[in-house]
């Protein structure tokens, strides 16, 4: 797979809002009670397609690095890679924006069990409040705050521009 200039500035830009987003609201970002309101940007790696992607991992990975865990929470990049590939393909498949709802309460769930159980091991909390807790913040910033921003943005048109996927209606009919 080659990388354009343009797709690796964006998936930059990406992580790095992701990265100053976690890092400025770091008392909210980690521990059990979190709402990682970077975690909205989740609902819009469809509209960025397998860019969005890498965006969000690299941003997870920099912004676990700030973790008051320490490195052990870097292990929780894997499970948001494969999450997020699973929030662009199902998206991409379905073409159904619904399906961003359900992807992303998947990736609340799977990220609850892991970053749950890490934290439950390594602070010795109780294993299912630390899971349940874990998800309630992840489905409010991923569902609750993201899928009013990717109704928003997709509605607008807002990113396609600015990462230059957008044809306009008459230039598709002309072709």
């Amino acid at each position: 797979m080659k990388i354009s200039t343009k797709n690796l500035a964006i998936s930059a830009s990406y992580a790095a809002l992701y990265v100053a987003l976690v890092v400025a609201l770091g008392p909210f970002s980690y521990g059990p009670l979190q709402i990682r309101v970077a975690g909205a940007l989740l609902a819009i790696v469809p509209l960025l397609g397998i860019t969005g992607v890498l965006g969000h991992t690299l941003g997870v990975f920099v912004a676990n690095l700030f973790s008051t865990l320490g490195p052990i929470d870097l292990l929780n990049t894997i499970p948001s890679l494969a999450m997020a590939f699973v929030v662009y393909y199902l998206y991409k498949l379905t073409q159904n924006e619904y399906t961003i709802i359900g992807t992303c309460t998947a990736y609340s769930i799977v990220l609850s069990i892991t970053v749950g159980t890490m934290l439950s091991s390594v602070s010795s909390l109780p294993l299912l409040p630390t899971i349940v807790y874990v998800f309630a913040g992840n489905f409010i910033a991923s569902v609750l705050i993201g899928w009013p921003l990717f109704k928003l943005l997709k509605k607008t048109e807002a990113l396609q521009r600015w990462v230059g996927t957008y044809e306009k209606k008459d230039q598709i009919l002309k072709t």
